[in-house]
């Protein structure tokens, strides 16, 4: 299951490779530590909420209620 599982989020993820690696080298060149912390906090955050709401909306559509 967690082999299926890996195979998916690999194939979500791989189109967005280079701009993944573009971003955390950006990310890294900055000098404040703080900013650091919260772009890296938002850059996970971020496409987690959008996933988890997606999650939801399917929930509701096939389902009729959210989780």
């Amino acid at each position: 299951m967690e082999d299926i599982l890996e195979l998916i989020v690999t194939i979500l993820v791989m189109p967005f490779k280079s701009f993944i690696n573009k971003m955390k080298y950006q990310i890294n060149k900055m000098p404040n530590k703080a900013l650091k912390v919260l772009l890296i906090i938002l850059f996970v955050l971020i496409p987690a909420v959008l996933l988890f709401g997606l999650v939801c909306l399917c929930s509701y559509i096939f389902r009729g209620y959210w989780i």
